[in-house]
């Protein structure tokens, strides 16, 4: 019975999480490019703040699992 190798392991692991954050970012930044031009009356004015503060914490997330994905395979 043949196992997995670590290396192998490590290169799924890496590709999954990485490429997750990655589009995970990818996706955030084309939702807040989209809502740049957004321009709400007065009674939806909080909610596309919402929606702008959650698309940059969504990028964020991201660049965080992409950087960490980096940095554990000694690529940063």
């Amino acid at each position: 019975m043949k196992y997995l190798s670590d290396d192998a392991f490590r290169l799924f692991l890496s590709v999954t999480t990485g490429g997750a954050a990655g589009l995970w970012t990818i996706h955030d930044a084309v939702f807040l490019w989209r809502l740049r031009a957004d321009r709400p009356d007065r009674s939806e004015a909080p909610l596309v703040a919402d929606k702008r503060f959650g698309y940059g914490i969504g990028i964020v997330v991201g660049l965080v699992g992409v950087i960490g994905t980096l940095r554990f395979n000694g690529v940063l």
